[in-house]
């Protein structure tokens, strides 16, 4: 199931995203009625009925986009006359993290990239677990960045191998103490960091540990003593540049970790794989990605 150009060169995918907003709202709304009309005899029985009947329309929705999409990623991978034809009529979309500055930088970087391929790109900022389960289940054309990896767990999921950016991973805090020297270094102190961010999942284990949507989120609960340090990229930190300054929160050195983050395709959309990969070498080789990501930090 992937977003992309249909049969009739329209783009099927959002339906998918749509599915999931109605099928969870639809959840949330039964919850609501079977509270409110607990004990109302009767009423409760026929309005339960009625919401049973709309919560299994939506489902069958969801269904039926789910096997469009399906023929969708298998019409893409199977044809040979589709070259990058489909993709300049119809663009893709990419699914990663809820938007602040490296989730945007990011986007510009891949925004370039499939332009100079003719292709139009539409980013969906979703919380970032979320955000690969759209992407794994074809709900967008691939992800945005992520760490290597990913494809071991979401096998739908075919890295670009160039990687887009190398990141210096910071520990943020209003505390001058904190002694920096790699992860292990973190184990004494609460920690924070964004849902779905993979690498600092998997390196505090047994930590104590607050994952959040959102860094505005983040940096307001080490503004207010909840955290001590929160963990995010160089430039995925600059918000504290204009929301916390405030605050003297500050970006203690040296770096925890470097780490590559690397684009993901649908493997629907596997033929674009050698292409864009040599243009996303032609951009680090000319400075043209480092150039963004200058002209993203003004």
């Amino acid at each position: 199931m992937s977003v992309g150009a249909c049969k009739h060169e329209c783009r099927c995918g959002p339906s998918g995203f749509i599915c999931h907003v109605l099928y969870y709202w639809s959840a949330y709304v039964k919850k609501q009625w079977e509270n409110l009309l607990f004990k109302v005899k009767g009423v409760r029985v026929n309005m339960q009925r009625r919401f049973n009947k709309l919560l299994g329309l939506v489902l069958l929705l969801c269904s039926c986009s789910v096997y469009a999409n399906d023929i969708v990623i298998n019409q893409r991978a199977g044809s040979f006359d589709c070259d990058f034809s489909c993709y300049q009529k119809s663009g893709l979309v990419f699914s990663t993290f809820k938007a602040y500055s490296l989730s945007l930088t990011v986007a510009e970087i891949m925004h370039r990239a499939y332009k100079k391929l003719g292709i139009e790109t539409k980013v969906q900022y979703v919380p970032g677990n979320r955000s690969l389960r759209f992407s794994n289940a074809g709900h967008a054309d691939g992800e945005l960045f992520r760490i290597k990896g990913m494809s071991k767990d979401y096998p739908n999921l075919l890295r670009v191998p160039v990687p887009l950016l190398e990141l210096e991973t910071m520990a943020y805090a209003r505390r001058d103490d904190i002694k920096i020297q790699g992860w292990s270094s973190l184990s004494p102190y609460k920690l924070g960091f964004l849902r779905g961010f993979k690498k600092a999942e998997q390196n505090t284990q047994g930590m104590q540990t607050f994952s959040a949507e959102s860094m505005p989120a983040l940096f307001d609960l080490l503004a207010r003593g909840r955290l001590d340090i929160v963990i995010e990229s160089r430039i995925g930190g600059r918000i504290i540049n204009t929301e916390k300054k405030q605050f003297s929160i500050k970006a203690l050195e040296p770096p925890i970790d470097k780490i590559k983050i690397y684009h993901y395709l649908h493997k629907g959309n596997k033929l674009l794989i050698p292409t864009l990969n040599r243009v996303l070498e032609q951009m680090k080789a000319s400075g043209e990605i480092a150039e963004i990501v200058r002209q993203m930090a003004k």
